[in-house]
C-alpha cells in the first residue's frame, strides 16, 4: 500500500490529514525512539518534512494486520 508520492516532501500537517490523526501524532511517531519516522528540516531552523519514501516505510512496517483475515 502506497499512501505517499516518493517524490515529494510532506510537511506533519499534511501527513495527519492523509493518515486521519492529529498533527500531535505524527511529532510524537517522530520523537518516538524506539520506532522514529524519519523526519529533517529545511533549513537549520526551518520546518520539519519527511519524505514520501520514509512515509510509505513507516506505514508498512507499522501496518495492524486484521483478525480475521
Amino acid at each position: 500500500m502506497k499512501v505517499f508520492d516518493i517524490n515529494r516532501n510532506y510537511r506533519p500537517d499534511e501527513v495527519a490529514a492523509a493518515l486521519r490523526v492529529s498533527r500531535k501524532t505524527v511529532y510524537r511517531w517522530i520523537r518516538d525512539i524506539a520506532n522514529p519516522l524519519r523526519a529533517f528540516r529545511t533549513t537549520e531552523n526551518g520546518q520539519l518534512r519527511c519524505s514520501g519514501k520514509d512515509l510509505n516505510q513507516y506505514v508498512l512496517k507499522n501496518q495492524v494486520k486484521p483478525e480475521y483475515e
